[in-house]
């Protein structure tokens, strides 16, 4: 049993979100594994400030939100590594 906590930029649209869990969820399922549940925690302020790589498309750079969500699956040690 495993879970797979991911945050992501609070302003990540909808699309963005859902096909992040859909690659996470096909990986998974591929290697013989199942997904147990998908759990939104939703938006929170985050330990501290994250400096992005780029800036988005409203010019932010930094970050001191971030929406996090949780992914509960079954498989090998071998998915694990290639889900992280």
């Amino acid at each position: 049993f495993y879970e797979c906590v991911v945050t992501t930029r609070n302003t990540a649209s909808f699309k963005q979100l859902t096909n992040l869990v859909k690659t996470i969820s096909h990986k998974v399922v591929e290697n013989g594994g199942i997904v147990r549940s998908i759990q939104n925690h939703g938006i929170r302020s985050l330990p501290h400030r994250f400096k992005a790589k780029y800036t988005d498309r409203e010019g932010n750079r930094y970050y001191e939100k971030g929406r996090f969500f949780s992914v509960f699956y079954d498989s090998g040690p071998g998915t694990k590594r290639e889900v992280d």
